[in-house]
């Protein structure tokens, strides 16, 4: 026991002086945290309050161009600034003030694209009612002008053009129906119109999918970015950590302790609890930005759940696996340069398989059964659990036995290494 405690403030003194490894595991992902939560935060913010600014240039200004102008003035998705044609006469005049950053997307409907599209229809009906008749020379396309940012982010265009056309199809069918309604009233003798509600029939309601207990969620960046960012920095230990070991075992530090009595176990025990306690102060020191610092600066407060000893039991294992990950970095590893280059690359393409970086759903169908072999993913994807939507230790716990099993596995391959190495020398 003695020994466990003299290895560990051994430990923590040389941590403390060292002004590189406090820099990696404490401040860099301070900075990391409040540079990419703000930075999403705005994009979030774009998406459901400020909205896309577009430029809607309503020549037609009949049935077609005022329903489509009706529908995206009540759509959250952008922000509207109508013209009839008077300020934006050309495709020249919009590109301009699109090249400023004013618009990101601009809609032109041409003059008569309600009368085109009746024609259309009416053409349609007349071949349906009559398979001789001719078709119209004059019924054409409406060309209908899409102007883009070229750095507009191409999931707004889409949802744009999608909105555009469901509310093209929208004005179709009502006059499909209005000139058959006409057509059937003549052949029958009945002077009737046929007169469509304006409100939808169908009404979209959207719901995310939580567990029993949680009933709402808003997504924000501070819910994803938290928990993502701990993951990172927790497992970075594996740089001060590497480098800790081998710089006992070049400095001959670690084959007089092996001369003191008392097993080696305990002296690794004292190393690796100091290193337990940095990931749970990291963990906590970002925990505690996302409760009560980020939102004085105007962001949404983190959610924890309602699950504290799930969260403790997920942050143990997390924190247990990156520090046998830097243990068997550290033991594989025979200069302090190895151990940095190889520990550093690997922790950064296990945060980009395991979803820190980018998400998992937008990868690809291999690239995502290749993260789930990343332990990073498997941390991720626990705190997702019980942070979003509202899970419990039933959500998370083979999550925290596949890190409990790499934690294990780790320690084992690390054993084993370093009884080889032993041999050697």
């Amino acid at each position: 026991m003695l020994r466990l405690i003299a290895t560990f403030i051994k430990e923590f003194k040389i941590l403390i002086v060292d002004r590189t490894g406090i820099t990696v595991l404490f401040i860099m992902p301070v900075l990391l945290v409040f540079i990419m939560t703000l930075i999403q935060h705005e994009a979030y913010k774009s998406l459901t309050q400020s909205g896309i600014p577009v430029l809607l240039v309503n020549k037609d200004n009949d049935s077609l161009g005022l329903a489509i102008e009706k529908g995206f003035s009540k759509s959250s998705i952008c922000e509207l600034t109508i013209d009839k044609g008077a300020q934006y006469k050309t495709t020249a005049d919009i590109k301009k003030k699109m090249v400023d950053g004013k618009f990101v997307i601009a809609l032109v409907i041409p003059e008569n694209a309600t009368n085109a599209l009746r024609n259309d229809v009416e053409g349609i009906m007349k071949r349906l009612f009559d398979k001789n008749a001719a078709i119209a020379s004059d019924t054409g396309k409406v060309n209908i002008e899409v102007v883009v940012d070229p750095t507009a982010n191409r999931s707004f265009i889409m949802a744009i053009t999608s909105g555009l056309k469901e509310y093209i199809a929208s004005i179709k069918t009502k006059v499909l129906f209005q000139i058959m309604g006409e057509k059937i009233g003549k052949l029958m003798n009945i002077d009737q119109k046929v007169n469509m509600p304006d409100q939808d029939f169908f009404v979209y309601k959207e719901e995310y999918a939580l567990r029993e207990g949680k009933t709402f969620y808003q997504p924000n960046a501070v819910q994803h970015n938290i928990p993502a960012w701990a993951i990172f920095s927790i497992f970075f230990i594996v740089l001060p950590l590497g480098g800790s070991i081998i710089g006992e075992r070049s400095e001959g530090l670690f084959i007089r302790m092996r001369t003191f009595p008392g097993s080696y176990l305990s002296i690794l025990s004292g190393k690796l609890f100091v290193y337990f306690l940095v990931a749970i102060l990291q963990f906590s020191i970002i925990m505690a930005l996302g409760k009560f610092i980020l939102p004085l600066l105007g962001l949404p407060v983190l959610d924890i759940g309602s699950h504290p000893v799930a969260l403790i039991t997920l942050t143990v294992s997390l924190s247990l696996a990156a520090i046998s990950y830097g243990l068997l970095v550290g033991t594989i590893f025979d200069t302090p340069q190895q151990s940095a280059v190889f520990g550093g690359i690997s922790i950064l393409i296990m945060s980009a398989l395991g979803g820190i970086w980018v998400p998992l759903n937008i990868m690809p169908h291999f690239m995502q059964t290749i993260s789930s072999f990343s332990p990073l993913n498997w941390a991720l994807l626990g705190y997702y659990e019980l942070f979003i939507k509202g899970g419990d230790w039933h959500a998370i716990q083979y999550q925290v036995m596949k890190l409990f099993i790499f934690f294990v596995s780790a320690l084992l391959i690390s054993y084993r290494v370093y009884k080889f190495k032993t041999r050697l020398n």
